[in-house]
């Protein structure tokens, strides 16, 4: 609202001076002299007001409304997330972070009964974990670090049977070699025992090519990530992918070129999420960091990878539990009204609008 108040009130300004400039333009010269004056004072305080509204109103959260529904008696659904303005996820907000209006007006709690609270039931992310496994990995040590660094990872993304998301998030494991296709190491699941029990049967007799089908891996596993939010989506629920990659090397097998492999990353769904996890000093940081475009992490060994799975995990987690379910009961009666959905969370701020039909609404609403 604010930036269109601005925008008119710096309008207002340039038809002002327009017009100051054709009205004196034929007056004498002390009496310009004494309007310009005038004029100028006013004109400082037009911006001072513009200036310090800018300053009052600093959207730095993104919230996208996904869904809504209308119900009677009056109820009102909407399922959205929050993000900041470099698209990661905002969790852990409770129901004091928001403020609900209808048109324009602030509903108060003891109009409107209202829950706005994290929610997975109609939500899945599915995080699809990719295992360079060529020879230079299967080859003595490497293997043995790798298994350990992949199921620390999967301690630190993967939520406890406790956590609301527990159900939301699951992990499938892939693996490639320099073969033409992604090998399936673990299916998806959300049970992390399970998960690691898999990488511990990685053994070295599973690779018969030595080489390193990097960018192959990345287009397949783009597909991969598509066909789950496709499936999520076509059961009417909202989903998000996560791609992560550990690698020690560089494209070796020269199945596909690193172009095509950075435009199936460029041109993927904006829900799927993309990271890299380079080790080792043959890799290629360019390339991965622009594979790995929400985050990409590197080290000279794994050991210095465990620290900095934490700050994945954390984006990760974050983007899973940054959507939001709100219900209440409007007050409204009729005709089509304007909902917004506004979070305030010490120095974040930001919000989102839509609009509901409250016909034949009637009081007898109630939230289960």
């Amino acid at each position: 609202m604010q930036k269109y108040i601005n925008y008119d009130l710096n309008h207002t300004i340039i038809d002002l001076v327009s017009w100051f400039s054709s009205y004196i333009k034929d007056e004498p010269t002390m009496k310009r002299q004494k309007f310009l004056l005038r004029f100028i004072v006013a004109l400082f305080s037009m911006s001072m007001i513009a200036c310090s509204s800018d300053d009052e109103v600093n959207l730095n959260l993104r919230i996208t409304i996904e869904n809504q529904f209308v119900n009677l008696p009056s109820n009102v659904s909407v399922f959205f997330k929050v993000e900041d303005l470099a698209g990661n996820g905002v969790a852990n907000l409770n129901e004091a972070d928001f403020n609900i209006y209808e048109n324009g007006n602030l509903v108060s709690e003891f109009e409107a009964v209202r829950k706005i609270q994290p929610n997975e039931q109609v939500f899945d992310y599915n995080i699809i974990l990719v295992l360079d496994l060529s020879g230079s990995v299967l080859s003595g040590e490497s293997l043995t670090s790798l298994q350990n660094a992949s199921k620390s990872f999967i301690d630190e993304v993967m939520p406890s049977n406790a956590e609301p998301s527990s159900e939301a998030i699951k992990t499938e494991i892939w693996w490639f070699d320099g073969a033409e296709n992604l090998k399936l190491l673990a299916p998806a699941s959300n049970n992390s025992d399970e998960l690691k029990a898999a990488i511990d049967e990685i053994s070295p007799s599973m690779s018969s090519d030595n080489s390193t089908n990097l960018y192959g891996a990345v287009i397949q596993t783009v597909e991969v990530a598509t066909q789950r939010l496709t499936q999520t989506r076509q059961q009417d629920e909202i989903g998000s992918s996560a791609v992560v990659i550990f690698t020690d090397g560089t494209d070796q097998a020269n199945r596909a070129t690193k172009g095509q492999a950075l435009e199936a990353v460029n041109k993927a769904d904006s829900d799927i999420s993309f990271y890299t996890i380079g080790l080792g000093g043959e890799i290629d940081e360019s390339v991965l960091s622009s594979i790995g475009k929400t985050s990409f992490v590197s080290a000279l060994n794994i050991g210095e990878l465990l620290e900095k799975f934490s700050e994945i995990g954390d984006l990760i987690s974050g983007r899973a539990n940054s959507f939001y379910l709100l219900e209440y009961c409007s007050p409204k009666r009729s005709g089509n009204n304007q909902l917004t959905i506004e979070v305030v969370k010490g120095s974040l701020k930001g919000s989102a609008n839509t609009l509901f039909d409250a016909s034949n609404f009637n009081g007898s609403c109630n939230l289960q």
